[in-house]
């Protein structure tokens, strides 16, 4: 049942990702042709800072509050307990959201005029700290819905959110001019911040009103203990990614900085750092939204499996989610080679986009490893582990970062990209192996999807070149069937996963309803 609990919850968040991605993408390319490289370069920027403060504001809870629910409810105890925790994540998260909004809203002129070195992020950042209590409040709810299997609500939640803000950006967009860029900027803040405060409000609402299956049990463990035991978590995973985000929002300010320093101008560093970090990377991250689910839901998962001491059942569960990684990354890596310049044109009608995507592609199976990775190694408490390997990636980075960029330009930008990357997967992954003795398999999980996309791409391609036509959604729809066709004739995708996938939604009359996934409730 639990098999099947995951698959379907994994189905629905895969789906809700895939959509929001794919409408954030076309959102993304929307902004890219109203403002231009420069544009997206500043708000980029603008987003960094942004990112950093959302994570002091969240400061772990969401994570936490997952694994610890989930942890509880393997363990079978009552709801009292569970309710308590959820109090006092929003205890500690409006301690750190209020932190975070004080210091954005105050500290607005010095970032925007110091650190980012333009003072058209100033009121966009203002507009920015409102959002923060509200942040850090729905990562609570979120994290409870998770942990309860309640996929449901927090994907509504996310939709109403991302929905709000493209509407009212895209009114003011159409609405005012787009050629000062700090009004523009600010139009596309205050659409987050009226989203992020609607989102909150309507978690709020979906969790006061979902009906309970059984009365609470009065407990006896105290409010202090309970309190102790979540930041005794929480506390380790946010400063992981208090350092993963000031590492990236450092990373952010010096690079244009350093591009100034080897001789562009401020305009063509801003267009440079827009077209990779604006432009590229966002595009060849978004097949990455296939996998956010499992990021999520393995969390739960493999803690409940953890505390039940059930080693096989974790390694299992990691193994088939890293082997799925693998395949979806190969796939896009190869993709993106192959069609880099026709999408770089058709998409953002750029070459230097093509040029970077081709360039920039062998990263992805460390981008999107880097993920799962790190949410297996918190969900077996192996945070702190995460947050010591994202110190020594911090200050490589920023080391590198001042050091090639002056030098190469915009080849040390990629160098950067490249060693810091691989340097933090590599120190992430070797834990990972230590701690679930996984068994790794090179010849499987690589070497045949490399074969497989290499033949379907080049092949689909060809063949469309010979028909002198076109058409990069059919054939990127053709290369992936032919990219699982020749994963099952290599026995890269195995009748044993197969079975496993279909087993999962055969019917248990002893322990199948639809009450245990809550979906009626949900819906």
């Amino acid at each position: 049942m639990r098999r099947k609990n995951l698959i379907i919850n994994t189905f629905l968040l895969t789906f809700s990702t895939m959509t929001l991605g794919l409408i954030g993408m076309v959102f993304r390319i929307y902004l890219s042709n109203q403002i231009g490289s420069e544009g997206m370069g500043l708000y980029q920027l603008i987003m960094s800072i942004n990112v950093f403060a959302w994570t002091i504001a969240i400061s772990g809870i969401r994570v936490t509050l997952t694994r610890l629910i989930a942890e509880e409810i393997g363990k079978k105890s009552s709801k009292d307990k569970i309710r308590r925790l959820l109090r006092c994540g929003f205890i500690y998260t409006l301690f750190f959201s209020s932190i975070s909004a004080l210091g954005l809203y105050y500290g607005s002129h010095f970032i925007s005029t110091v650190l980012i070195g333009d003072i058209r992020a100033q009121v966009p950042l203002e507009i920015l700290s409102f959002s923060m209590p509200f942040i850090g409040i729905s990562a609570c709810f979120n994290g409870y819905f998770y942990g309860c299997r309640k996929v449901i609500k927090s994907i509504t939640a996310d939709f109403i959110e991302n929905i709000t803000m493209m509407v009212i950006v895209t009114f003011f967009i159409t609405s005012f001019s787009t050629a000062n860029l700090e009004y523009t900027c600010s139009y596309i803040t205050l659409g987050m911040t009226l989203g992020s405060i609607i989102a909150c409000f309507c978690a709020y609402l979906m969790y006061i009103f979902e009906k309970k299956n059984s009365p609470a049990i009065k407990m006896r463990t105290s409010k202090k203990t309970i309190f102790t035991e979540l930041i005794s978590v929480a506390l380790p995973i946010a400063g992981s990614a208090y350092v993963q985000t000031f590492l990236r929002s450092i990373e952010d300010i010096l690079i244009p900085k350093a591009l100034k320093s080897y001789g562009s101008s401020t305009a063509t560093s801003l267009s440079i750092f827009g077209v990779i970090k604006g432009m590229a990377l966002p595009l060849l991250n978004f097949p990455s939204i296939f996998l956010a689910s499992f990021s999520t839901l393995i969390i739960p998962e493999i803690a409940q499996y953890n505390v039940l001491n059930r080693q096989k059942s974790v390694n299992f569960v990691i193994s088939k989610v890293i082997k799925f990684t693998l395949i979806i990354a190969l796939f896009s890596t190869g993709f993106f080679m192959v069609y880099s310049n026709e999408l770089g044109q058709s998409l953002y009608h750029n070459s230097e986009v093509g040029l970077m995507l081709k360039i920039l592609a062998p990263l992805i199976p460390f981008m999107y490893l880097d993920r799962i990775v790190d949410g297996s190694l918190n969900a077996l408490d192996q945070q702190v582990y995460t947050l010591r390997y994202n110190l020594i990636d911090m200050t490589v980075r920023i080391l590198i970062i001042n050091l090639l960029i002056p030098m190469f330009g915009i080849e040390g930008f990629i160098m950067v990209l490249f060693i810091s990357t691989t340097l933090n997967f590599s120190l992430s992954a070797n834990r990972l192996l230590k701690v679930t003795k996984l068994d790794f398999s090179i010849f499987n999980w690589i070497i045949k999807p490399i074969i497989s996309i290499s033949i379907s791409s080049l092949a689909i391609k060809e063949l469309f070149h010979f028909l002198n036509t076109n058409n990069l959604v059919v054939e990127g729809i053709l290369i992936f069937i032919v990219y699982v066709i020749l994963l099952c004739l290599l026995k890269c995708i195995s009748k044993k996963d197969i079975t496993w996938f279909i087993d999962a939604f055969k019917k248990d009359p002893k322990k199948s309803n639809w009450s245990a996934l809550n979906l009626y409730k949900q819906i």
